[in-house]
């Protein structure tokens, strides 16, 4: 399972506008994007999402599509017949988690962001601007920015608070435990535990942290590994805690906010995905538009009230005070927009090279089943 409730949605091509602003010379059909599913703010009533606003803007009719339900299948199911045999996805812009796009660009499918149609890219925050595969983001921008760490619910811990990883392999939460089911996130935080660091992962670092998750599967004291479905496991009490993600958690509060998230003791790991051109798209142009759009503050502030996740777009909180009542909230919320504190605790998974990483993958799949 994905990072988001994968409902297998498709957005339905918005009619066009008028005129097409700007002109676009290399492009003269629809612009065709692939997301994850809950993704992005949509209509409501008289207030048009982001798509709406985008069509209206430019002129460039868009086919948003909800259907990436993971970087893996992707890579097996969309990437690899299409770029890895020399041919075109049929999406302009695809949003692929950073390793993923890391990979990626490794073996030449993505195209480089026409920068100079996308003024707003001084608008990326400096940390997602380093990356050592991309830097200077020149064929990346990130899409959003999320957390993971713990989550659990007061109520079925004795009241007990939870502040660390190692706390989830205690005998008193056997078999009411979850952990998510993106390898380098749920790896990435049991190496913590035994004082590894996953920002300079090795292959041996990584096959500790797997012994310990195999052995607390094969116990019971993990009783699954999940996508988003740890919510509906918080909200129905199966699940006392487990790992998750920040943004579902904050969106869950509003309606359980006896809920709690928090960054653990060892440090939580720090993700974003990130969108890109793929190869051989022949709408470059109309991407590097949206690109542009989306990185208009006002428009990002609108996407982060909406998906409640980090916005990796600089002016976002500054907007969002502006607009005040509940967005204004969001803009204080201390996991949305951790201080240089909280940060020094977010690590990224490093890169390793792509048999390392496939091997592990194949461990910790046989591993969550």
């Amino acid at each position: 399972m994905s990072r988001r409730r994968f409902l297998a949605l498709s957005a339905a091509a918005l009619a066009a506008g008028a005129c097409r602003s700007g002109g676009l010379p290399d492009f003269g059909g629809t612009l065709r994007v692939l997301n994850w599913s809950e993704y992005i703010d949509t209509d409501d009533g008289a207030a048009p999402g982001t798509v709406s606003r985008f069509q209206q803007a430019t002129g460039i009719p868009v086919d948003y599509v909800e259907e990436y339900d993971g970087n893996e299948e992707a890579f097996e199911t969309i990437f690899e017949p299409t770029l890895g045999r020399g041919r075109p996805t049929g999406y302009d812009v695809v949003v692929p988690t950073y390793w993923a796009v890391a990979r990626m660009l490794e073996r030449g499918w993505v195209q480089q962001i026409p920068l100079e149609r996308v003024p707003n890219h001084v608008n990326v925050e400096p940390a997602y601007l380093g990356m050592p595969w991309d830097r200077g983001a020149r064929f990346h921008m990130p899409w959003q920015v999320g957390i993971t760490g713990i989550a659990y619910n007061p109520a079925l811990t004795g009241g007990r608070q939870l502040r660390a990883v190692s706390e989830l392999f205690e005998p008193f939460l056997r078999g009411r435990v979850s952990m998510v089911s993106e390898m380098r996130e749920t790896v990435g935080l049991v190496m913590l535990t035994q004082g590894a660091d996953p920002s300079r992962a090795t292959k041996a670092t990584a096959e500790r942290a797997l012994e310990r998750l195999e052995s607390a599967k094969a116990d019971g004291q993990i009783r699954r590994f999940t996508g988003d479905e740890f919510v509906e496991g918080l909200e129905s009490g199966e699940l006392a805690a487990c790992l998750a993600w920040s943004g579902d958690i904050i969106q869950l509060q509003q309606e359980r906010p006896d809920i709690r998230f928090v960054i653990p003791a060892e440090g939580g790991i720090r993700w974003f995905d990130s969108m890109v051109i793929p190869s051989r798209s022949g709408g470059a142009s109309a991407a590097a538009d949206w690109m542009n759009f989306v990185y208009d503050p006002v428009n990002a502030a609108r996407i982060t009230a909406a998906v409640q996740y980090i916005s990796p777009v600089l002016g976002v909180r500054e907007e969002l005070q502006k607009a005040g009542g509940a967005s204004a909230r969001l803009a204080e919320n201390p996991i949305l927009f951790p201080d240089d504190e909280t940060r020094r605790r977010l690590y990224f998974w490093a890169g390793l090279d792509s048999q390392t990483e496939d091997e592990l993958q194949d461990r910790f799949s046989t591993i969550t089943g």
